[in-house]
């Protein structure tokens, strides 16, 4: 694997902080010593006191003027997300009663696979049984350490349209740079070894490419293992996206993140693009903005629908979210010229500000929530009315989101609850990804524990 983004292998940049950082600490608490000192009148000191308090009104007003910049700028994210995923619902609608256009066009799907013995089986079964009739199937086991491809040869060796291709570990990207360079197909489909696709989810995916100008289709991923309250909240999050923000985008022209799970691609544009790059950790991310930033337009099926596991315990999800997260702030770093330099305006003043905003606010998430239980106790009204707001805009987005979706409305009970805990999850995620930004450290692909509960029926 070569060097990632961030890599820092001197430890300079590091050392750097630290000092920056425990020097901060010094000073603060050097004039927090000074002003109890002062106070008890050890010491007399008059110039500490007025720059305590002018440093109590800088700190509260910053604080009360970031909750309405976040209410502001929240509110016209929220309005622009409500109105265009509801126009790509109504001409989504008006699309479905013409069918789907079939175009002949050559199909191979390629799945990479490390360790994926216990859900490869189900996988396969499910792109065997669809409408399409695709070329072939690519496996390509990156160097598995368990029985994946003896699973593949046993179930599948009667099947010429399964090919087991195996290789030296080197990182998903690889695996899926081999599956590109094998492909026979004009159209490459890329699903995870963990995910189910519906007999129809190829053929929504494929139609849209008598178009020349799309080069990607985004597929709509549910979860297909809801076992518990962490598997529930996932499921919240992922029909709210996808029914929101996805619909929205795609109306926009600015899909920023076609996800491995479920997505076809173009693969002429793939090869002019370079391939998946190595040196991220969401090499999707990183391949759709270089596509965006190309010309090409990238769009979302919500019809190509398939079920995935999604992690069952709060250790595989930390696991997995991080890798997401520190992934696409290394392809936002890496992209970022090409994104300031874009002749796709909405991607360079909606999509990406809209994701760091995002960011900006799992980060700040735990300061405001210690800030708002002060002014609680304290009986500040205003910024107690604040919170309950955004909770309400927060349940109205997810509650829009299933309507579009057409989703079973009962795990909205938990919207609430999904919103304090999951967001403490999320918040622990973004701050260690931003640690692991500063040190330079590199960062490896840590494979995922799969429980094979895909409860999604072939």
């Amino acid at each position: 694997m070569g060097k990632q983004i961030f890599q820092d292998q001197t430890g300079k940049r590091w050392r750097m902080i630290k000092i920056l950082f425990f020097s901060s600490l010094l000073m603060i608490g050097s004039i927090l010593s000074l002003d109890v000192l002062n106070r008890y009148q050890i010491i007399d000191v008059q110039m500490v006191s007025n720059l305590n308090s002018s440093l109590f009104v800088v700190i509260k007003r910053m604080f009360i003027y970031y909750l309405i910049f976040a209410l502001i700028i929240g509110i016209l994210r929220l309005l622009i997300l409500f109105y265009f995923s509801f126009k790509h619902w109504r001409k989504n609608k008006r699309e479905k009663k013409l069918g789907i256009d079939q175009q002949g066009l050559s199909v191979t799907v390629v799945i990479p696979a490390y360790n994926e013995a216990v859900v490869i089986k189900k996988t396969v079964e499910a792109i065997l049984r669809s409408n399409y009739p695709i070329e072939e199937i690519l496996v390509i086991d990156d160097g598995s350490k368990d029985f994946t491809a003896a699973r593949v040869k046993k179930n599948f060796s009667d099947e010429p349209k399964v090919k087991l291709i195996r290789k030296r570990n080197g990182g998903k990207a690889s695996a899926l740079n081999v599956g590109f360079q094998k492909a026979i197909g004009d159209i490459v489909i890329t699903i995870d070894a963990d995910t189910v696709f519906g007999e129809n989810t190829i053929s929504q995916l494929v139609r849209h490419f008598n178009n020349p100008e799309i080069a990607a289709v985004s597929g709509n991923c549910k979860i297909g293992n809801i076992k518990n309250q962490l598997t529930l909240w996932q499921h919240i999050e992922y029909v709210t996206a996808n029914n929101l923000e996805k619909r929205a985008l795609h109306e926009l022209g600015c899909i920023t993140v076609v996800p491995g799970s479920n997505s076809a691609w173009r693969k002429k544009v793939v090869e002019e693009a370079g391939f998946f790059h190595n040196d991220t950790l969401a090499e999707d991310t990183d391949l759709t903005l270089r596509i965006l930033n190309a010309g090409y337009k990238i769009i979302f099926d919500a019809e190509a629908i398939s079920y995935e596991e999604c992690p069952e315990t709060a250790k595989e999800f930390l696991k997995q979210r991080f890798r997401w997260s520190y992934g696409i702030v290394q392809s936002l770093w890496k992209n970022r010229r090409e994104i300031i330099n874009s002749e796709n305006k909405n991607m360079k003043y909606f999509a990406i500000p809209s994701m760091l905003f995002s960011y900006l606010l799992y980060l700040t998430s735990p300061i405001i929530d210690v800030l708002f239980i002060i002014a609680f106790l304290l009986g500040v009204k205003s910024i107690y009315l604040y919170v309950l707001f955004f909770y309400l805009m927060d349940f109205l987005s997810s509650y829009y989101a299933f309507k579009l979706g057409r989703e079973n409305l009962k795990p909205l009970r938990w919207v609430i609850v999904q919103r304090i805990a999951y967001r403490y999850l999320i918040a622990y995620v973004t701050w260690k990804s931003f640690i692991e930004v500063l040190k330079g450290k590199s960062v490896g692909w840590v494979e995922s524990d799969r429980s094979g509960n895909n409860n999604f029926p072939l």
